[in-house]
């Protein structure tokens, strides 16, 4: 070959070697949120190549642990850097320094999820009782730890609330916090961190195994006591006592002292809940602690029913053991009966103001008589019910079930009962 050949050679070799350099591709950098807690990164790169990466967040940049680009031109990362709450789109910077001595850089960013979604709260045991400890488990999903959260919960009544700080170290996932909630019903629980509150309502049962119901009150809460026996029967181990005192009332002691007798049942039986129905027979003039005597139905008269009623719901609530179910009397027919209720409905609900979520009153007359308008009939279920007595007073057997389902709703609604 002649020396101008080789020439040629040599020229055509570096022009293709040089074709060849301006079309290899860039670097690239990617990245993506697969795994739950952490930013993966593949990274293309020439073979050999050594990758710093540098990864910026809202505290400034924070340098990676290098790594190098094998023979495949290519690189995973799986767990390049973990989920930041504070910088919520992290983005990666990629220098990549060849062989050749070229540095050659290269950029990604990716949308991490909220840290609202970060943890998770489970209850152990799921419906526990009064009295008795309670776990509440709170998980990292995202596998990191270093959490700072608080466990805060409250009586059925939203009082007395308390808060207990709950610390995952980094490389801990998983925490918890031991309650003794004292008394049944629904407590609001909230776990807070990172800003986020995740709420939970922790239901609370009575705690005896065996549910002790006591049904009392005047001749208003016959025919009740007898429903809820029945329908509580098939909700597990529940036992329901009548205790029904006719022709009594709150304000005629010198017929029966319904306060001393409250004391003395809720000593004896200790019930759990207790369903109370009484009033239909009060109106007497009642003297105050001053010795004054009011007469039906004026201001002082509602003072002094109020300050009976609440002695008895202090007793049947059991220092908060227990509780009480007070049902509010249906507007009667006679307008002499009416002058009685209305002022006894109002005393009651002054009353039950002292035990917010222990004393829970059940408004028969918004299902009964609407409005405060009397009706002996009406329609439930898709059909036209009789549900009031001859008397214009007391409710009949079909209105008695009527009430039994509404207190029994009540209390599946708080918990109390499956």
């Amino acid at each position: 070959m002649t020396r101008r050949a080789v020439l040629w050679c040599c020229v055509v070799l570096l022009v293709a070697a040089a074709v060849a350099d301006a079309q290899a591709p860039p670097p690239t950098i990617e990245a993506s949120t697969k795994q739950t807690g952490f930013v993966a990164l593949r990274l293309t790169g020439a073979p050999g190549a050594t990758v710093t990466i540098t990864e910026t967040t809202a505290a400034g940049p924070v340098v990676l642990a290098p790594v190098g680009v094998p023979a495949t031109g290519a690189v995973d990362v799986p767990r390049a850097a973990g989920w930041r709450c504070d910088t919520p789109a992290p983005a990666f910077t990629a220098t990549f320094t060849n062989p050749d001595g070229t540095i050659q850089t290269a950029g990604a960013s990716v949308r991490t999820p909220s840290c609202a979604g970060r943890l998770t709260v489970a209850l152990r045991p799921l419906r526990p009782r009064a009295r008795r400890p309670v776990t509440v488990r709170v998980t990292d999903r995202w596998q990191q730890g270093a959490v700072q959260a608080t466990v805060c919960t409250a009586e059925p009544d939203r009082r007395g609330r308390r808060c207990t700080p709950l610390t995952l170290p980094a490389g801990q996932v998983q925490g918890s916090v031991r309650l003794r909630p004292r008394r049944p019903g629904r407590h609001p629980l909230t776990v807070t961190a990172f800003g986020a509150a995740i709420n939970r309502v922790l239901v609370v049962r009575p705690a005896s195994r065996r549910l002790r119901v006591l049904a009392t009150g005047d001749s208003m809460i016959q025919i009740i006591d007898g429903d809820l026996e029945r329908r509580l029967a098939r909700r597990g181990p529940i036992s329901v006592r009548s205790d029904a005192h006719i022709s009594t009332g709150i304000s005629k002691p010198f017929m029966f002292n319904w306060r001393a007798h409250a004391r003395a049942s809720a000593r004896e039986f200790r019930p759990d809940l207790t369903v109370m129905f009484l009033g239909a027979n009060d109106g007497f003039p009642m003297g105050s602690p001053s010795g004054a005597k009011t007469p039906c139905c004026d201001d002082a008269w509602i003072r002094e029913y109020a300050r009976r009623a609440r002695t008895m719901m202090r007793s049947y609530a059991r220092r908060g053991a227990g509780t009480v179910y007070w049902l509010l009397l249906p507007t009667p027919r006679s307008p002499r009966f009416q002058a009685v209720f209305g002022p006894v409905n109002q005393a009651l609900r002054t009353a039950a103001q002292s035990f917010p979520g222990v004393v829970r009153l059940i408004d028969l007359g918004a299902t009964f008589t609407p409005h405060g308008r009397f009706r002996a009939r009406m329609r439930w279920r898709g059909k036209v019910r009789t549900v009031r007595q001859a008397d214009g007073v007391h409710l009949s057997a079909a209105g008695a079930s009527i009430a039994t389902e509404l207190i029994v709703r009540r209390m599946r609604r708080d918990g109390l009962v499956g």
